[in-house]
């Protein structure tokens, strides 16, 4: 039976299967949590076995490179604002468009609250797929599209977590560096069902659907991130992260995969040609790194990925982009997921019991296990960071 040896434990829902499957045998389907599982049907399934050589359990060792060498890098132009951080995918998927290539990223859908990798082949398109997401995102469609752009000689860059770049190697391994990837430094995907979830609730709350949502907005400083909520009737929301319900069970690991609790590439050998992270802590290393408007942080596994960045270092000379050496021990202290995978809570699936079958509201949920005071605590807390920061910076 085709893929035995992926169960809920193991399986980390990267699409591979279902995009390899040349009779569409194979579905995504909601199970534990609420995330995605391949479902085969036996009526169509041909016995091929195009989707055990596609899943990349088992060959994790194998695909993981050592970085080679660490970069501090931000957009000096519109993009960096347009970012979460420092603007580095930006930069990095205009020299692929540039080239004639294409992208494949992750865009959230609104107002179903879904986050699905698209494909793009201008820069109009960066727009849906700039921006972290905090989210698992469906792939299977997009991943198809993307094989037919390979097949037609196009390069294509794809850009996810690194399970799903595992799942993207082994998808695209005939097309050698036409099929290039990035993997994100991830410290786990939270369910979408929870998403969905608390969605709801926010609209409940404010009396209209969601018009925009962001994980991580940085109008107070990218040092001090906000979640910010735009709502149909013109209503905005801004809180600090752990002061949101959704993040605040995130960065609890009471929402994420099962899989991701061992997650095998936590760790700095890397699955993609580029990694894309915060460069978080630079302050502390490099403080002419640091305006607070974002910095990024990309580490170079592959020839590829070190001539593209060659490319972003000669776009320094005309003002584009900054690309500066950075200590890679520096960046793997400053990202837990660059050390060890983050583990996951003896709670976490009373949590998602409660919230996704039960239908306690998550800030209740929440309320429970971190108790009464944890969103003043939040809130305390990024004050605290804000006037600490701005103290340092003044003695600089």
């Amino acid at each position: 039976m085709p893929l035995e040896r992926c169960g809920e434990a193991t399986c980390t829902g990267c699409g591979a299967c279902a995009a390899a499957c040349p009779t569409a045998a194979i579905t995504l389907t909601s199970g534990e949590g609420g995330f995605a599982y391949p479902r085969i049907d036996p009526a169509r399934c041909v016995g091929c076995g195009a989707c055990d050589r596609a899943c990349p359990l088992g060959a994790e060792e194998a695909a993981r490179r050592p970085a080679r060498a660490a970069y501090a890098v931000w957009d000096r132009g519109e993009g960096r604002a347009a970012a979460t951080s420092g603007g580095a995918f930006g930069a990095v998927a205009r020299v692929v468009l540039a080239g004639g290539g294409a992208v494949c990223a992750a865009a959230l859908a609104l107002p179903e609250g879904c986050l699905r990798h698209v494909v793009v082949t201008d820069e109009a398109g960066l727009a849906r797929v700039r921006r972290s997401k905090y989210l698992q995102s469906e792939t299977a469609p997009a991943l198809r599209e993307a094989l037919g752009l390979l097949r037609q000689g196009r390069t294509v860059l794809f850009v996810g977590t690194p399970c799903q770049v595992a799942g993207w190697r082994r998808l695209t391994a005939p097309f050698g560096e036409r099929a290039p990837a990035c993997d994100l430094v991830c410290g786990g995907v939270p369910s979408p069902a929870l998403f969905a979830a608390y969605l709801r609730e926010e609209e409940g709350h404010a009396g209209a659907p969601i018009a925009d949502y962001d994980f991580r907005d940085k109008g107070a400083g990218w040092n001090f991130p906000r979640v910010r909520l735009t709502f149909a009737n013109g209503r905005t929301v801004r809180r600090p992260l752990r002061m949101d319900p959704f993040y605040a069970a995130f960065a609890a690991k009471l929402s994420c995969r099962l899989a991701c609790a061992t997650c095998p590439y936590s760790c700095l050998g890397r699955v993609g040609d580029l990694t894309l992270a915060d460069c978080w802590h630079v302050a502390s290393y490099r403080p002419d790194y640091d305006d607070n408007r974002g910095t990024s942080l990309l580490l170079a596994q592959t020839d590829w990925g070190e001539r593209l960045l060659a490319r972003l270092s000669a776009g320094e000379a005309a003002g584009k982009v900054a690309v500066r050496p950075y200590d890679i021990a520096h960046a793997a202290n400053a990202n837990a997921p660059l050390r060890h995978p983050l583990g996951r809570s003896p709670e976490r699936e009373g949590f998602l019991r409660e919230t996704l079958a039960e239908g306690l509201p998550l800030r209740v949920a929440i309320q429970r296990r971190l108790g009464r005071g944890w969103a003043v605590r939040a809130f305390a807390r990024w004050w605290a960071k804000r006037l600490l920061w701005a103290w340092l910076r003044r003695r600089q």
